[in-house]
């Protein structure tokens, strides 16, 4: 890359938790071996189940992340918008992809190729752990996602996956307080697995009561750390105790850990 093109790019992506607090030699050596692609509504930055091209890092426009499911059909895993980084996984470990990134807009992104992620760590093995930190803040990511659609009602899960997508945007871009999020009504409804008509009355009531505002193919979350909060949930009835053969109750999974010990 040219040096009159790097700094512009360094202070932009730098302004994301995960690239700003690398080291600078190490950024600087990320951007210089680094290319700007673009790319054309609906074509392929990279497709589950090839061998890892590199790292990607958004600049412009909407990226769709999806994965297969065994039925053949794709879900949508996430949007990703402007400095978000994408294909970690694959290039830390070398294992294809494990997921297709698709351009639903145009899209201008950084290319990192894996080829120099790989000098660069050969040459400066300490580095490696910069770079598997955003593995870990997917890891985070990902739990948060799992334990939401652990949760029974539509709402907690909607609450908390438009906190968890705010919140990503937040660290990708260094920002604070309201969050705006390039989604439409239809990805959402994907996204948790509802219908529309269901996904539209939820909305309405997170508007009302000053969680959202809704706009054209927009999304703004006024507070992601309130709209994330935990709901409480009505303990369910309690089970009447089971008893062994004597009428002693079960030991729990704490108490048999404490036996054992």
């Amino acid at each position: 890359m040219e040096l009159d093109e790097r700094q512009p790019l360094m202070n932009r992506l730098s302004q994301g938790s995960w690239f700003g607090r690398m080291p600078l030699a190490l950024r600087e050596l990320v951007i210089a071996r680094s290319r700007v692609r673009t790319y054309a509504k609906g074509q392929l930055l990279s497709i589950e189940g090839s061998p890892p091209k590199g790292l990607f890092a958004v600049l412009e426009g909407q990226v769709h992340v999806v994965a297969s499911l065994a039925s053949g059909d794709e879900a949508l895993v996430h949007v990703g918008q402007p400095g978000i980084w994408l294909g970690e996984f694959g290039v830390l470990t070398g294992t294809p992809t494990i997921a297709t990134f698709i351009a639903h807009t145009k899209v201008s992104a950084l290319y990192f190729p894996k080829a120099h992620f790989d000098l660069i760590v050969e040459e400066e093995p300490r580095y490696y752990r910069y770079f598997a930190n955003l593995v870990y803040e997917r890891y985070a990511a990902l739990l948060r996602a799992f334990v939401e659609v652990q949760e029974v009602t539509p709402d907690v899960r909607l609450r908390r996956r438009l906190s968890v997508m705010a919140q990503l945007q937040q660290s990708d871009r260094a920002s604070a307080g309201p969050v705006t999020l390039g989604v439409s009504q239809a990805e959402l409804s994907r996204l948790i697995g509802v219908s529309r008509q269901t996904l539209n009355a939820l909305l309405g009531s997170f508007q009302q009561q000053g969680l959202i505002g809704l706009g054209f193919r927009k999304i703004t979350v006024l507070d992601p750390s309130r709209l994330g909060e935990v709901i409480e949930v009505p303990e369910a009835e309690p089970r009447p105790a089971a008893t062994g053969p004597r009428g002693a109750r079960p030991a729990s999974h704490a108490e048999r850990i404490r036996v054992k010990q």
